[in-house]
């Protein structure tokens, strides 16, 4: 029996630095999904956190399938709004990178994608949430604090085609330097000096950068990446190397695993939810377990698979991570976008 299925779909999904990337219409993904034996009803984002509304009431409605057609910001905001329900989340991947889409092994060809869907396998997978102090940003792929969550809220603005942040995020860059804060982790308390710390539920954040090659969506815990006395050479080699598709290894970035994460400093630094800015220490990430059911390609970075399948273990929380080699290593480590 064919599930009861709705498509939310962002008209303007496809868009980076003010040029279009994607052209696909309403009609289009429509007769993508009817070519793969998909009924939904279709429904368009106006607005930004439009995706949580309308999930929410496909919900009320008692829609069994919701299918988000858009880029990684309309993905996460239908995601929102199917937490704790058993409404199942499809992807059509129509945005300009998708890194919500590679960790959960669905290809950014449409057909493909779609077919994904068709066969309806589907697994738990982890969300966050990131309290900044002036807002709080539900999140899949990850967050964090210091000289990432300054340079994500400049080349936001370079993506919506405003040039004039260039000069401003090179000076921000070249001024930044290390900065003292206190991390905790699950209750456990630790002092560092560091440039940065990422709070990965996936693999993937930006522009398709693996943050954190070993994060897998799906087992209770964040991937905690502490960038610690970095000069600014190095954290530029560092990234290079992740752009590069190189498995990057680095003695100053220390791993940790933890559910909560509270980072406070001296200095108020910037803070990020998914690349978007929520304010700035104190900052608090917190993560939802098996937050969403989803459809799952083949290439998924998933611990467990399918959903039917018993849980592994689970490791003590806050303990430094195994090697790195050691555990999944995701199936994409770059990708055009």
């Amino acid at each position: 029996m064919a599930l009861k299925t709705c498509l939310i779909i962002n008209p303007a999904a496809g868009k980076k630095a003010g040029l279009t990337t994607n052209a696909l219409g309403v009609d289009d993904v429509k007769a993508l999904l009817e070519r793969h034996g998909i009924e939904a009803d279709v429904l368009e984002t106006e607005r930004a956190d439009h995706g949580t509304e309308l999930a929410r009431q496909a919900v009320r409605d008692g829609y069994e399938r919701v299918i988000a057609a858009g880029g990684d910001g309309t993905v996460t905001e239908v995601a929102e709004g199917l937490v704790g329900s058993d409404a199942i989340l499809g992807i059509l991947p129509l945005g300009s990178v998708m890194n919500v889409a590679r960790m959960l092994g669905i290809p950014r060809d449409l057909e493909g994608a779609a077919a994904v869907i068709e066969r309806g396998e589907v697994v738990k997978m982890d969300a966050g949430r990131a309290d900044g102090g002036a807002s709080s940003r539900f999140f899949l792929e990850a967050a964090g604090i210091g000289i990432d969550a300054g340079v994500f809220a400049f080349t936001n603005e370079v993506d919506r085609g405003n040039w004039r942040m260039i000069v401003p995020l090179l000076r921000y860059f070249v001024r930044y330097r290390p900065r003292r804060i206190d991390v905790r982790l699950d209750g456990k308390i630790s002092r560092f000096r560091a440039m940065m710390v990422s709070v990965a539920n996936g693999p993937f954040i930006g522009a398709a950068l693996t943050m954190a090659p070993d994060a897998q969506l799906d087992d209770g815990y964040f991937d905690v990446r502490i960038f610690t006395r970095f000069s600014k050479v190095e954290l530029i080699r560092h990234f290079i190397s992740i752009v590069g598709g190189r498995r990057a290894y680095n003695p100053k970035v220390l791993l940790r695993r933890a559910k909560v994460v509270e980072i406070s400093s001296r200095r108020p630094l910037m803070a990020h939810a998914d690349s978007h800015p929520i304010g700035s220490t104190p900052a608090r990430f917190e993560l939802i377990p098996g937050a969403i059911r989803v459809t799952v390609g083949g290439d998924a970075a998933l611990k467990s698979a399918p959903i039917a399948s018993a849980p592994a273990s689970e490791p003590p929380s806050s303990e430094p991570l195994p090697n790195e080699g050691a555990r999944f290593r995701p199936p994409l480590t770059t990708a055009t976008h």
